[in-house]
């Protein structure tokens, strides 16, 4: 999901500034697009463009290690309903410039204490058949969580992840590790228990980032991150390998 806490400006990244930034960041925009909700005074809609280095999920590039460029849009109520939309664009290979993926999203926090929110919702994700995901290149997601000022924890569960009725879950925790002025240090890890594999089984996988971001102005910022993910095992079992990466990112929100 749609929940990664990064620095990049997707519709399933979130900037953990209070619960109302928390349901924006993670917002249902895609309702106004069926006209099932208007705007009113009491809701926010949010806007926003990223260029990055490589398109990441859990990890692992869907993007085949290319730049790509993702807009997203996003609405926040007052009473908890949130939810969104993005569509990232990208070059392919020997085949132009396409769009590689879409994410539409709904949900609902509520604030149970001054500083914690419980949220719950669900999400979709659709990949063009050139990116390079693991598994399926559609697949719905469950999840709940619980939010607080500086640290959050989301399990997702996604009953066809793989396209073939395969359940899979995750899990995963963000934190703002150090916030000073216009920079801001912040971490994610998680762990996918994927579906079971009749040569490997279920291993669990784990990914992580620690990524630093530099607002510029009152919408603009630029992030660095290292992000990574692992266990691999090639076809012949030798000893599982980590990967690693850095990802370059700007945003700007309207």
């Amino acid at each position: 999901m749609a929940a990664r806490w990064t620095p990049v400006a997707r519709c399933c990244a979130r900037e953990r500034k209070g619960a109302a930034a928390d349901r924006r960041a993670f917002g249902a925009a895609f309702l106004l697009c069926f006209g099932l909700v208007a705007p009113a005074a009491h809701a926010e809609l949010g806007y926003s463009l990223t260029v990055a280095s490589d398109d990441r999920f859990r990890g692992t590039s869907t993007s085949d290690h290319l730049p790509v460029g993702t807009l997203a849009i996003s609405y926040d109520d007052i009473s908890g309903l949130y939810g969104g939309a993005s569509a990232s664009i990208g070059p392919v290979r020997g085949d132009g410039v396409r769009v590689l993926r879409t994410v539409e999203f709904i949900g609902f926090a509520r604030r149970i204490a001054p500083m914690v929110s419980l949220d719950v919702g669900v999400s979709n994700r659709l990949y063009d058949r050139h990116a390079t995901v693991e598994y399926a290149h559609r697949f719905a997601q469950f999840y709940a969580g619980v939010i607080g000022r500086r640290v959050s924890s989301h399990i997702f569960y996604a009953p066809d992840y793989d396209g073939s009725g395969n359940a899979a879950t995750y899990a995963q925790v963000d934190a703002l590790l150090v916030e000073r002025r216009r920079l801001s240090l912040t971490g994610h890890v998680g762990a996918l228990r994927p579906p079971r594999s009749e040569r490997y089984g279920r291993p669990l996988e784990f990914d992580w980032q620690l990524g630093a971001t530099r607002r510029i102005g009152a919408r603009s910022s630029i992030g660095l991150n290292w992000v990574g993910g692992g266990p691999e095992v090639d076809e012949e079992r030798t000893a599982p390998r980590w990967r690693g990466t850095l990802l370059v990112t700007a945003s700007h929100s309207f």
